[in-house]
């Protein structure tokens, strides 16, 4: 993989929820996942992470997470919200990334269980993957989650085993 060819593509599921709403595209961020959202926010920042698009569900505790994430020093050139992202499938999830423009090298998508660790899965390598990130993916991916793949392949050619999984963590506060 040439430098010039890489992406990056960072899956997060949204930080914790309040259990309850008027409707579950309702529910708000709880104090601890605002907290937990700024932790994501702040390790990407230190990680070196800036984004020619966000992706990001219509939820509300989607919308808080991303904005929790941004202001915590992580820069995006383009964000768009899609109310696909809310109750799709993974299959969705590789449509909404078909329509993401070529020059976009870097790709943040915010959205939820189980489809972005279903996603992530799915694109995953699992030759060419770090073992221990397929194991956490595999085993957990809790609120506030955040799946870091590689791909050499434009986001419209997308498909599955055609990433390489190299981290997966939870930042807490």
């Amino acid at each position: 993989m040439t430098e010039t060819t890489a992406r990056t593509l960072v899956l997060s599921r949204h930080a914790k929820a309040e259990p309850s709403a008027a409707s579950d595209h309702e529910r708000e961020l709880s104090a601890q996942g605002h907290r937990d959202a700024a932790a994501v926010g702040h390790w990407l920042a230190a990680a070196g992470h800036s984004f020619g698009a966000v992706v990001c569900s219509t939820s509300t505790r989607t919308r808080q997470t991303w904005s929790d994430i941004h202001a915590s020093g992580v820069a995006a050139e383009k964000v768009r919200f899609d109310e696909r992202l809310y109750d799709g499938d993974p299959g969705t999830l590789l449509e909404v990334l078909a329509e993401i423009p070529e020059r976009v090298r870097n790709l943040l998508v915010v959205g939820h269980a189980p489809t972005i660790p279903e996603l992530a899965d799915l694109l995953a390598d699992p030759e060419a993957s770090d073992k221990a990130a397929v194991t956490a993916l595999r085993s957990s991916f809790p609120s506030g989650c955040v799946a870091v793949l590689t791909v050499e392949e434009p986001w419209a050619e997308l498909a599955p085993g055609s990433a390489t999984l190299i981290e997966v963590t939870t930042p807490r506060a």
